[in-house]
């Protein structure tokens, strides 16, 4: 009887110890999401602050759909080009990509940062991984891979052609990139694997805090 007392109470020291240590890691991994957040809504309104005082003046006076290599060597792209030919506002690139797709792309990624710093965050206050709002957020970052891999890009692509389209251009010309992301596609069944398996962590955590 005594050997038992003193198992449990060595199991409750490194559990409170467990806990602790996974408390301190969070919170460093929740201080890095915060600056990858910063960062990336530094970069889109770096992007948007250069369309609005270069670019869309420029446009503002009258503008054409013109083949413009910006860079020797990498191609030629599609874009807006106004008053200021230095200015153009890109549309397809070289390699086929559209700006809305890539702009796109960048606002999943914040989401994506954002769900990181939510887990994170839920992990440090419940003091536990497998707990149900983890599980959800896990499940919502998976879904945002998904996304993400199949249908950003290729959305990006056919509202580019449309505008294409508008400026007499060709609607194809949009669509000659690649538009499924097959490892954002890996990344988001993963991520939803992980999900179950923490699920199945919760059900044998409830478990043993109810045998305790």
């Amino acid at each position: 009887m005594i050997r038992w007392n003193v198992s449990k109470s060595n199991e409750a020291i490194d559990r409170e110890q467990a806990i602790a240590k996974l408390r301190k890691l969070t919170r460093y991994c929740k201080w890095g999401t915060i600056c990858t957040i910063v960062a990336l809504a530094l970069a889109l309104l770096a992007v948007i602050a250069i369309e609005l005082l270069f670019i869309l003046p420029s446009l503002s006076q009258g503008f054409c759909l013109q083949s413009v290599e910006l860079t020797a060597g990498e191609g030629p792209i599609l874009a807006l080009v106004g008053a200021n030919e230095q200015t153009p506002l890109m549309l397809v690139a070289h390699d086929g990509h559209t700006a809305i797709g890539s702009g796109m792309m960048a606002c999943l990624a914040l989401a994506i940062a954002l769900s990181a710093y939510r887990f994170f965050s839920a992990i440090e206050k419940a003091g536990r991984p497998f707990d149900l709002e983890c599980i959800r957020i896990l499940r919502q970052i998976g879904h945002l891979f998904l996304i993400g891999g199949a249908a950003v890009k290729l959305f990006g692509a056919i509202v580019t052609g449309l505008i294409l389209s508008g400026f007499g251009g060709s609607f194809t010309d949009a669509l000659g990139g690649q538009h499924l992301d097959l490892s954002m596609l890996f990344a988001g069944l993963i991520f939803s694997l992980i999900a179950s398996i923490f699920r199945y962590g919760y059900i044998l955590q409830k478990q043993d805090d109810e045998l305790l």
